[in-house]
């Protein structure tokens, strides 16, 4: 007799995420199947844990995966209880800050591939970071080339990388320009006034002393909704004293960036709070008197006439209230240099009728925007600015289902009349499209250079048109200029390691270290450019022309980051940090396992250096 055919089965692949049917059944079973194929959130998985730690997942994808950058985030915790044998991650920013970052991605996928993080630190991180700075010794250099190389070797077998570089043939091309803008008069004294009456402890204070002067050089009157909006959190003892999103998951990537100060683990709220106190000595008067517990139920958007009053007669204490006038000074445009240019840009965008994206991490910034619209003329048929036609907003309040109806309004290249898009950077850095804008402002630096390159990414993509100008406007002299100096080095040093390119060394350890240095008129720097005839960009052109007196310099930010060629290791160098990276895996595998264990490299004839040798290479520069 025939036998029967065989039954298969297929397996489903489910997706954990949000859905409009998040129905279930008491028992689980089938839990996965009535979730839609949206990105897993934090309450989704609380909600599945049992399921997911037991019998747990075939396989675990991990989309925008360097979000488990610190093992210790509840993200990164939660993730790891799921039981699976296998994990992938994606993302198009491996390393964002530093080295333990990425250190912690990797063995999320493979742990102990590269040891326990303190083997890992001795081993690669603290050699590469040391050879990074213009101002590194010859030895260490070439040890962090070394070291980098070795690394990248030992991560072929599990890293599989593709930059942009693969979709750029099939794009226009991208023109990026770090634009430094001059503080004006009042800028330049605010922030001068700002730094001598404070007591600046370097890391100490450094979350509350940034949201000061951000306040100061993006403009001045941003000081006093930052005051009222501070001051009324504070005081109803509210975990964040100010609607602006900057320091969201910043204060550890600050943390990593100064390990070894005593201050490294000062909590977001710490120094928040001591900045506030220094700031609002009469808080505790109004607090008694207005914001008991039997006001606990009225409205945080509504607040009283003698409220009001009180927190403006204690703003009028405040040390920058008699240096200029306030309330005349809200819509002076020329009392700061970036929004003269980002004025001045966005008329030649209308003019030529190319598409424009404001990005910044500051909502207080995109209030003023707004509130400066309003009173300005357009050059469109319609005189006025009107949101939802002429401009649109996207920050965490906006609603999904609207973010998406604005971006498909905005992305409709016939639409002329809709021509401006105001983002915040934390909200919509990351998972939208919005190719029809080709002129891109990225308002202020973040510490995360994974940040502005999402933000940047946004127009830069798959349908774009035409050439791709985004503009870096950024503080000449300010702490604002040294973060982006931190960036380009955290970028050289992605680099470095996830693709093994070779780039110049731009800056100096002191250079990146001196935030509190302010320096408007210092014209020192060889890497920054003035002449406007050989910028390739006519509208930057014609603006250096015009606003002399407040663009500084320019510098392309892609030349930062070319690859050297001439700089390659070559076959012996090669071999030697083989032969030490072997070493280093002996060590590591010898606590558990046998040499024999030891996973093979392709040179067969690989000696065990020993330590007194390896010491000697360390100090011996490559040649």
């Amino acid at each position: 007799t025939a036998k029967k055919p065989r039954k298969t089965t297929t397996k489903k692949t489910n997706f954990l995420g949000n859905s409009d049917d998040d129905s279930s059944d008491s028992s689980g079973q089938g839990w996965t199947s009535k979730l839609a194929k949206t990105k897993a959130n934090f309450a989704i998985i609380e909600k599945y844990r049992k399921y997911l730690r037991s019998p747990g997942p075939d396989l675990v994808v991990c989309d925008e995966g360097h979000m488990i950058k610190n093992p210790k985030s509840a993200t990164a915790r939660m993730v790891n209880e799921i039981r699976t044998l296998r994990r992938i991650v994606l993302t198009g920013t491996p390393m964002q800050n530093n080295l333990k970052e990425y250190y912690a991605m990797i063995n999320f996928c493979k742990p102990n591939y590269l040891g326990t993080e303190s083997e890992f630190s001795r081993n690669f991180r603290i050699p590469i970071e040391a050879g990074q700075h213009k101002d590194s010794s010859p030895g260490d250099v070439a040890y962090m080339r070394r070291r980098a190389f070795a690394l990248n070797q030992r991560l072929k077998t599990i890293l599989h990388r593709r930059d942009f570089e693969v979709l750029r043939a099939f794009l226009p091309p991208k023109f990026e320009y770090a634009v430094k803008i001059k503080c004006t008069p009042l800028q330049q004294e605010l922030y001068r006034t700002y730094l001598l009456i404070q007591n600046i402890d370097h890391m100490a204070k450094l979350l509350g002393d940034y949201q000061y002067l951000m306040k100061i050089w993006t403009h001045p009157w941003l000081l006093k909704p930052h005051f009222i909006d501070g001051y009324q959190k504070y005081l109803k003892g509210q975990d964040r004293v100010e609607t602006d999103q900057f320091f969201q998951d910043d204060p550890d990537d600050i943390e990593d960036e100064n390990e070894g100060s005593r201050t490294q683990k000062r909590t977001k709220q710490t120094a928040i709070n001591n900045r506030m106190q220094s700031t609002m000595k009469t808080s505790q008067r109004v607090a008694s008197k207005y914001f008991s517990a039997d006001n606990e139920n009225d409205n945080d958007d509504v607040v009283s006439t003698d409220r009001m009053t009180d927190v403006l007669n204690s703003m009028k204490q405040e040390w920058w209230y008699d240096i200029f006038e306030v309330d005349r000074s809200q819509f002076d445009i020329e009392l700061s240099g970036k929004f003269e240019i980002f004025r001045a840009i966005l008329n030649e965008c209308e003019s030529i009728g190319d598409k424009l994206l404001v990005f910044t991490r500051s909502l207080l910034a995109l209030d003023y925007i707004e509130q400066w619209l309003a009173r300005w003329s357009s050059r469109a048929p319609s005189p006025k600015w009107v949101k939802g036609e002429d401009y649109f907003r996207m920050d965490g309040k906006v609603p999904i289902k609207q973010r998406a109806a604005d971006v498909k309004v905005f992305n409709e290249t016939e639409n002329t009349r809709a021509r401006l898009f105001l983002i915040s950077t934390t909200a919509g850095g990351i998972g939208i499209n919005l190719y029809a804008a080709n002129r891109v402002i990225i308002f202020d630096v973040s510490w995360n250079p994974a940040h502005d390159l999402q933000a940047m990414f946004r127009s830069y993509r798959l349908g774009q048109k035409k050439p791709v100008y985004v503009y870096r406007v950024i503080g000449k002299g300010t702490m604002e200029e040294k973060i982006y100096k931190r960036q380009i080095t955290k970028q050289a040093m992605s680099q470095r390691v996830v693709d093994s390119k070779q780039l110049d060394r731009h800056f100096t350890n002191d250079e990146l270290s001196q935030l509190y240095q302010f320096e408007p008129d210092n014209q020192d720097d060889p890497l920054d450019k003035y002449e406007a005839d050989r910028v390739k960009d006519k509208v930057l052109r014609k603006l250096m022309d015009q606003y002399a007196d407040l663009i500084v310099s320019y510098r392309e930010h892609d030349s930062l980051l070319i690859h050297r060629d001439e700089q390659n290791l070559t076959e012996e160098e090669q071999k030697q940090a083989q032969n030490e990276d072997h070493l280093t895996k002996t060590r590591i595998y010898g606590r558990n396992h046998t040499t024999a264990e030891i996973p093979v490299t392709d040179d067969s004839d690989i000696q065990i250096i020993s330590g007194q040798v390896l010491d000697f290479l360390r100090q011996k520069p490559a040649y």
